[in-house]
């Protein structure tokens, strides 16, 4: 009878020690579990904070590319309306050297060539009409050689221009106009070719800067996704602290 009563009250203690400890097992458990959700809860507003700055940044971005698309757009176009102008340019004055230049600068040649022509002709009858009168008439020696020298002087340079102009004119019309309008259909291909160059320059800058800004969209767009769905996440997760929170203060 006396053992029976000795082991009852430690039995009592046993099981009082034993239960002490679950509930401070317990006690630990959850305040580790709640530690570790404040944990996660500060490491979602930091996900969601940066994801935040992102999204600026890449609205910033993107307000960037379109601006600087505009302006290097805007250049382009003005180049392609220089080399337009360029090349309208030079067709003109291929066009029109082909139609009135050419001519009007053989006529030029061919009429310098038959001034010359006349003014020497004109010296050599002068000079032979003044030894015809000389040699009639009396007079002075001195006079008479100073008039015919000044005259053959003239004849000689009359005749020297008209064979300069004869060879200007066989110049003008042997390589001189040739090589003119090969120049200008040059230079107007070479418009032609800057033209076509400005044009495709302007279509592919367009399509990359098109496809710049549909990144940076793209790049937005996934960005504003991942903040609302962070967003969400943490909602959920507040809405379930909350809800605990409220269980454990019910608890009596």
């Amino acid at each position: 009878m006396s053992s029976l009563h000795t082991s009852c009250p430690a039995f009592l203690c046993s099981l009082l020690f034993v239960t002490a400890l679950a509930g401070a097992g317990c006690a630990s458990t959850g305040s580790s579990q709640d530690g570790a959700k404040e944990k996660d809860e500060e490491k979602d507003d930091d996900d969601l904070q940066a994801l935040t700055k992102k999204l600026e940044l890449a609205k910033l971005e993107l307000e960037l590319a379109k601006l600087e698309a505009e302006q290097e757009v805007a250049s382009a176009e003005r180049k392609l309306a220089e080399a337009r102008v360029e090349a309208e340019k030079a067709r003109i004055e291929r066009e029109g050297f082909a139609a009135l230049g050419r001519a009007r600068e053989l006529d030029e040649a061919r009429l310098g060539l038959d001034r010359s022509r006349g003014r020497a002709e004109d010296a050599a009858a002068e000079l032979a009409e003044l030894e015809a009168m000389y040699s009639a008439e009396e007079f002075a020696t001195k006079t008479k050689e100073l008039v015919l020298t000044r005259s053959r002087r003239d004849l000689e340079h009359a005749r020297r221009a008209l064979d300069l102009s004869e060879r200007q004119l066989k110049e003008t019309e042997g390589y001189e106009l040739v090589g003119k309008e090969r120049g200008l259909e040059k230079e107007n291909l070479s418009a032609e070719k800057g033209l076509l160059e400005a044009e495709q320059a302007l279509v592919k800058l367009r399509l990359e800067k098109q496809i710049a800004i549909a990144k940076a969209e793209q790049e937005l767009e996934e960005l504003m996704r991942k903040i609302e769905k962070e967003a969400k996440k943490k909602e959920k997760k507040d809405k379930g602290a909350g809800k605990d929170k409220q269980e454990k203060e019910g608890q009596p």
